[in-house]
C-alpha cells in the first residue's frame, strides 16, 4: 500500500469507539497473514460508522466511504437478506470480471488490494458492523480452510459485540447523556469530539453541516461548563467515569 501507517482508530486521538474492536482486529491478524483490517459499525442507511483501522491509513477508508463504497462487490447492502458469516471477493466475482472493473482498477489497485474477505454481524437479522480483512496479492487468496476457520470464529466476536460491547456503549452514552442534560445528537457529537475527530469529519460521520456542528459543540461546552475540547474529555472522565473508571465510550 502507498501507506501502511499503523492507526488504531478513524481520528488522532482514539480510544473510540471500543477496545473490543481494536481487539478483535489484534487477533485476526495473530491467526492469519493479513496486509490491514478495518472494523466498522453499520448505521441504518449501510454507512459506516466507528471506524477502527488495523495497520492501514485512514485516507484510504475515507476515500472508500466517499468515492467507493457503491462499487464494492463486498457492500455489506449486498447481503443484508443473506445469512453469510464470511464473504469473500473472489467468491463474489470472477477474476476478469473483477480485474476489468473501476473499483478494482481506481480503488484496489492504487491500495496494493487484491484478496478482501469480510466478516458481518449481526442484530435480530439485521447487519450491524462488518470486519474486512485485506490481502496484497504477493500474500495470496483466502483459502478454504482460512475461510472455514473465519466462520468459525465470527460467532464469537458476533455474541462479544452484541452482548458486551453494544450494551456497554448504550450505558456509557446514557450516563454521559443524563449528566450533563444532552440530547440525542449532542451525544453523537460528544462521542466523535472527544475521540479527536475535527468539526469536518464529525461534519461527514453524521450528515450535519459545519455550521450545526459547531453549534451542537457550543452547547456541549455551555452544559459541560468548560472551554476546550480537552477540558470537555476530562470532564467526561471525572464525572461520569471517575478517574480509576474506564475511558469515555468503552476505549
Amino acid at each position: 500500500m502507498p501507506s501502511t501507517k499503523s492507526m488504531t482508530g478513524h481520528y488522532p486521538s482514539v480510544e473510540f469507539p471500543n477496545r473490543f474492536q481494536r481487539e478483535s482486529l489484534n487477533l485476526i491478524d495473530s491467526l492469519f497473514d493479513m496486509s490491514s483490517l478495518a472494523f466498522y459499525l453499520v448505521g441504518p442507511d449501510m454507512r459506516h460508522r466507528g471506524v477502527v483501522l488495523h495497520k492501514l491509513d485512514a485516507d484510504v477508508e475515507r476515500s472508500y466511504a466517499s468515492d467507493f463504497r457503491d462499487m464494492d462487490p463486498l457492500n455489506p447492502a449486498k447481503f443484508c437478506n443473506t445469512e453469510d458469516r464470511v464473504v469473500c471477493i473472489d467468491e463474489q466475482i470472477g477474476e476478469a470480471e473483477l480485474l476489468q472493473s473501476q473499483y478494482y482498477r481506481d480503488f484496489m489497485v492504487p491500495n496494493d488490494h487484491r484478496h478482501v474477505a469480510d466478516m458481518l454481524f449481526r442484530s435480530a437479522g439485521k447487519i450491524i458492523a462488518v470486519v474486512t480483512m485485506l490481502r496484497a496479492a504477493s500474500k495470496g487468496p483466502f483459502t478454504q480452510q482460512e475461510l472455514a476457520h473465519l466462520r468459525k470464529l465470527q460467532p464469537f466476536l458476533e455474541y462479544a459485540l452484541n452482548c458486551v460491547y453494544l450494551p456497554k456503549r448504550v450505558e456509557q452514552r446514557r450516563d454521559a447523556q443524563a449528566r450533563f442534560s444532552l440530547t440525542d445528537r449532542e451525544v453523537d457529537v460528544l462521542e466523535l469530539v472527544v475521540a479527536g475527530a475535527s468539526n469536518k469529519e464529525v461534519a461527514r460521520e453524521l450528515g450535519l453541516s459545519l455550521a450545526t456542528v459547531k453549534t451542537h459543540i457550543q452547547h456541549l461546552f455551555q452544559k459541560a461548563e468548560v472551554s476546550s475540547r480537552t477540558a470537555l474529555s476530562a470532564r467526561l472522565q471525572s464525572d461520569v467515569f471517575g478517574s480509576g473508571g474506564p475511558h469515555p465510550f468503552g476505549g
